[in-house]
């Protein structure tokens, strides 16, 4: 990020030479500038400050994800499914639970679909409810 902040502070000086400033305006400008990014880094964190490390850690927990909550993932973003309300429970190595609410028949079978076709998942419990029109 060093040298990120460097080229910045470079970039602003030269800007400024070229417009015809004087040697103290261009001083003032890199001073300026560099103020402005170490402001930044101490926001932010830096490169490997905590908004990168969430990141990678939100990033590498997804491949370890738990047979349920990649399920219940696969549900809430499909779009058939966007009006039902279902829980995802492991009972057994492999097995999952479908519980709560879908609006028809369709959405029951796609529900039951999706839960079958995720990785790791041997068997599905279906335990959903049809909603009541």
């Amino acid at each position: 990020m060093g040298k990120a902040r460097n080229w910045r502070a470079w970039v602003l000086l030269g800007l400024a030479c070229v417009a015809g400033c004087a040697k103290s305006d261009a001083d003032r400008l890199g001073r300026i500038a560099r103020m402005s990014s170490e402001k930044l880094d101490r926001l932010t964190g830096g490169a490997r400050g905590k908004v990168a490390g969430g990141w990678h850690a939100a990033r590498g927990s997804l491949g370890e994800a738990t047979l349920d909550s990649r399920v219940a993932t696969r549900l809430k973003w499909d779009k058939l499914l966007a009006d039902a309300d279902i829980q995802v429970k492991t009972t057994a190595p492999g097995v999952v639970e479908l519980t709560g609410t879908v609006g028809n028949q369709e959405q029951r079978r796609h529900a039951l679909q999706l839960a079958n076709e995720t990785d790791g998942v041997t068997s599905v419990l279906d335990s959903l409810q049809i909603a009541a029109r």
